[in-house]
């Protein structure tokens, strides 16, 4: 049974209509990449997923629940979290202090070993653990972002533009970081702006264009593509 499955949602905001019968699935442990231009639903999809916005219409399952219709919460409580591009930090509380708020839905009084667990992975932050958010660069903060949501060790990470806005050094990092969260068995589905480098990393990818799948297969079937290449990858 596939984790996570998409099947023929449409969704939109108002009268707007952005998807129109997306379908995809994520298998445990999978890395997945969504790619496709500015304005393809990506985003959306992403937040469809989550909960944040109900789908008009198909179905969303995770882990064999049905989460069509349920709030982010529940879908929390289920095992999957959602790093948004922005605003994904407290940026007046310190890192440590973020990562036990990422902690909270869980109720856990003691968070020491998924803090562990997490400074493990992302040495930097151990380092800078009483530093406020809000003071550390963009590729610092989206570090802390993801921290906090492996604090509920969840089965499913979505990641949205992890790495928008960053320098080609902190790119490179964050992909680093995302290749060991897959590691330790987390299934991580992500829009990514760095195409070839997401497809590159990723088991299977999905590229989306004007609300609709337009090809999908193994993340190398997509870098050779001529096709996906040419229209979505500059060359």
């Amino acid at each position: 049974m596939p984790l996570l499955k998409v099947d023929s949602v449409t969704a939109g905001y108002g009268d707007t209509e952005i998807l129109r019968g997306v379908s995809m699935v994520v298998q445990p442990r999978e890395v997945v990449s969504i790619i496709g231009p500015n304005g393809a639903g990506k985003s959306t999809l992403m937040k469809t997923i989550f909960g944040l916005l109900h789908a008009r219409q198909g179905s969303v399952t995770f882990d064999e629940h049905d989460i069509t219709r349920l709030a982010p919460y529940r879908v929390v409580r289920l095992g999957m979290c959602y790093v948004p591009q922005v605003a994904n930090v407290f940026t007046s509380l310190t890192v440590e202090e973020n990562l036990e708020m990422g902690a909270f839905p869980a109720g856990k009084a003691d968070q020491t070993e998924s803090k562990e667990r997490v400074y493990a992975m992302f040495p930097k932050l151990r380092q800078r653990r009483r530093q406020l958010a809000g003071k550390m660069s963009g590729g610092e903060r989206q570090m802390v972002a993801m921290g906090s949501a492996l604090m509920l060790n969840p089965k499913l990470l979505l990641l949205d533009e992890p790495t928008a806005a960053l320098s080609p050094k902190l790119v490179d990092e964050i992909f680093e970081r995302i290749a060991r969260i897959s590691e330790t068995g987390v299934a991580v589905l992500m829009v990514e702006q760095n195409a070839r480098q997401s497809l590159s990393m990723a088991d299977r990818g999905y590229v989306l264009a004007n609300g609709e799948n337009r090809h999908e297969g193994t993340g190398r079937d997509l870098l050779n593509d001529p096709n996906v290449g040419r229209l979505y990858l500059g060359g």
